[in-house]
């Protein structure tokens, strides 16, 4: 036996005995000799019990948790005992209807056949019924002829965790075979509780998101250097990979639960990352913070990621730290927001300049209506690339590229410069995007593709603040003569002065930058500027060489197209050719078309408004057209041929689906049928009235005129 045996059973006893003496004060002390004597005598049971120890019962639901032999579970037994040795402590779920135990007599043997019924089911207990446990009834040892150190056993057993998982409900097979023991160690798989659900019908409104069978590439990120633990970088790569499966879905004006979870793992980490070799780390995480943020379109907390990453290393002389071109980056300078192909493109740019940064979060602002941050900003980045030193990092990585970083700071200082003027531009301050336009338009460095964008913007702003001054003095105008405030403007200043700019910077400009895709819309902005100086047949030959020499031309392309196999054939840069030919037809027809309306030549634009019939068949587009024609029939005094293009309009909006679709959620579509339908029946009641004039002689004489009154010619 074992040498601690004899002071646990010392320790035992003596706890045994103050318990008693606790509880019963007024009987006598023992003396040392007695209590000796007593454990003397403990020891020897339990050295004849330890010799010859009884085979374990079998334990079901409902035995009790004594012996079938103790005395001690009979209710006359009366002995010297605690009171506290029946069933007081079994639980109450296992109490009740207990059976009648006698003293001495055994338990009946169980019938297996009254458990469990034929066939191997059980029927399911009802949801009041007393469940049984796992884990409170898991041994079939007989207490009473146990050893010490079974009893040891057991209470180590009893300390396990296992019993603190939620009680499970046992399937037929435990019922009725004997409870497994509880192993010694305890296990770390969680217990599997199997639920009993319902078929629910997938709809959209149950189902979050919808489900794809395209899987979804994420690229999987990786934790770099060697001055962290493993358990940080587990944290860093958790946080990174949350911002990239993190969606808002589309127009979502709240917060996600997935958004949510990946900024509050991000704000985790951040916290965590205070060391000066964690710079790294909270850069790459600040920026697949405003990566997250720039995917799902929610600007706001992109803007205030962006201030956060230009506060907390805009100053730092160390930026952009180690492994800088493996880091997640951002757009590139001319990219637009909400652009998904510029965003992915740009997340293996490596990390960005701190002058980058800025004319970003520039544009952010610009969108956001936020015209006066947006051009601070800007300024910004013009002086981070004056102030801020060079960096070696960005300049090796640019050499590897081939490139010189002096090509990249020049570059991002002329894209803040023209974002400055695309500012002004988009608030109305016409005259200072003029002047940075100009400045722009002087810089030698500048390349043809950005000298093109910026010589036509040049003239628009003209033309733009032409028109402005215009609608200004129309609205002096109607106002009362002594209200009238005329308006003081220099020369270079007046409309006539900034049409004629415009005809001096747009005019040629097809010949000078051919490859712009800007050409066709010079040759509308001059004939727009002829209108405005009363030269309509300058106005007509610009929409004509707007038509006739465009590249969308579709002569131009069967003539490049013909020389190749059909199989060699790019039909996508066909397709995208004839729609942007389609556009300009449409755009430039309907304006001569309104053109001779407007000025009475009827016929000329009945002939064009034929014409663009066949362009487009969509509702959008046959409606308002059919209409002009009808318009300019009436005009013409064709109303037998008005009244059934009128019809026409009815018929073709009542027998296509698709017209009606647009008609109730077009308020344009639905005004301009409503006109068609009346004009219709104005003319067929005039008509009307005309054939009883012409059938019955229906016709008022002229009266004389009165002598008194004066005659007037």
């Amino acid at each position: 036996m074992n040498r601690t045996t004899p002071f646990l059973c010392f320790s035992a006893f003596v706890g045994f005995a103050y318990g008693l003496f606790a509880q019963d004060d007024v009987r006598p002390l023992k003396t040392i000799d007695e209590v000796i004597e007593g454990i003397d005598s403990l020891l020897d049971d339990i050295d004849r019990t330890s010799g010859s120890q009884v085979p374990a019962q079998q334990a079901s639901p409902q035995d009790t948790f004594l012996p079938n032999t103790f005395e001690g579970n009979s209710p006359d037994a009366d002995i010297d005992r605690s009171y506290r040795m029946q069933n007081e402590l079994m639980l109450e779920s296992l109490r009740d209807g207990q059976p009648a135990v006698a003293g001495s007599e055994p338990l009946p043997a169980t019938n297996l056949d009254d458990i469990n019924p034929e066939g191997g089911q059980i029927e399911q207990p009802p949801l009041r019924s007393p469940r049984p446990i796992t884990g409170a009834i898991t041994s079939d040892l007989d207490y009473k002829t146990a050893s010490l150190e079974d009893l040891l056993r057991e209470v180590e057993l009893l300390q396990l965790p296992e019993f603190a998982t939620p009680l499970n409900i046992p399937d037929a097979s435990a019922v009725a075979q004997p409870m497994p023991v509880i192993p010694s160690s305890p296990t770390s798989a969680k217990p599997e509780e199997e639920l009993v659900t319902n078929e629910v019908v997938s709809t959209p409104l149950l189902d979050p998101t919808p489900v794809s069978n395209i899987p979804i590439d994420i690229e999987e990120y990786t934790v770099l250097g060697e001055q962290i633990d493993q358990e940080l970088k587990e944290k860093i790569r958790e946080a990174i990979m949350e911002t990239r499966l993190a969606s808002s879905g589309s127009n979502n004006p709240f917060v996600t639960r997935s958004v949510f979870k990946a900024t509050a793992y991000c704000n985790r980490v951040l916290g965590r990352l205070n060391a000066p070799h964690h710079k790294r780390y909270r850069r790459d995480v600040l920026l697949s913070l405003i990566n997250m943020h720039e995917r799902n379109q929610a600007w706001v907390d992109a803007a205030k990621s962006y201030e956060r990453f230009i506060e907390e290393f805009a100053a730092d002389e160390k930026y952009p730290f180690e492994d800088h071109e493996d880091a997640p980056g951002i757009p590139d300078l001319r990219a637009g927001l909400g652009s998904v192909e510029k965003l992915l493109e740009g997340q293996k740019r490596g990390a960005p300049t701190i002058p980058e940064t800025h004319i970003r979060t520039g544009k952010i602002y610009r969108s956001l209506g936020a015209h006066r941050m947006a051009l601070n900003k800007f300024y910004d980045a013009i002086n981070a690339t004056l102030t801020i030193p060079s960096n070696k990092a960005f300049e090796l990585a640019e050499r590897r590229k081939g490139n010189a970083l002096e090509h990249r700071m020049d570059a991002e200082s002329n894209q803040a410069m023209f974002e400055i003027a695309e500012t002004f531009m988009d608030s109305e301050d016409y005259a200072n995007a003029i002047k940075f336009y100009d400045r722009l338009w002087r810089l030698e460095q500048l390349e043809d593709t950005d000298r093109a964008v910026v010589r036509f913007n040049q003239g628009l702003a003209h033309y733009r603040r032409a028109r402005d001054t215009l609608r200004k003095q129309e609205r002096i105008e109607r106002m009362p003569r002594d209200q009238q405030v005329p308006m003081e403007l220099d020369y270079d200043q007046t409309p006539r002065a900034d049409f004629a700019k415009v005809k001096e910077i747009l005019r040629g400009y097809g010949t000078l930058y051919p490859q712009s895709h800007y050409v066709p819309e010079s040759h509308y902005l001059l004939a727009l500027t002829y209108e405005q100086l009363n030269q309509d047949e300058e106005s007509i030959k610009e929409l004509l060489v707007l038509l006739r020499e465009a590249d969308f031309n579709p002569e131009l392309i069967l003539n490049l197209e013909s020389t190749r196999a059909k199989g060699d054939r790019d039909y996508a840069t066909i397709n995208e050719l004839k729609g942007i030919w389609n556009f300009w037809k449409k755009k430039t027809g309907n304006y001569l078309a309104n053109k001779f309306f407007e000025n009475a030549e009827y016929f000329n634009a009945y002939r064009i408004y034929s014409a663009l019939q066949d362009i487009d068949p969509s509702p959008s587009w046959q409606v308002p057209v059919l209409y002009q024609v009808a318009l300019c029939e009436e005009k013409l005094g064709n109303y037998v041929q008005a009244m059934e293009t009128y019809s026409s309009i009815e018929d073709y909006v009542n027998s296509v689906k698709e017209a009606r679709e647009d008609m109730a959620n077009n308020e344009y579509l639905n005004f301009v049928f409503g006109m068609a339908k009346w004009r219709r029946e104005q003319l067929e009641d005039t008509r009307a009235i005309r054939q009883a004039v012409n059938r019955y002689g229906i016709y008022t004489i002229p009266s004389r005129p009165d002598p008194a009154l004066p005659a007037f010619e």
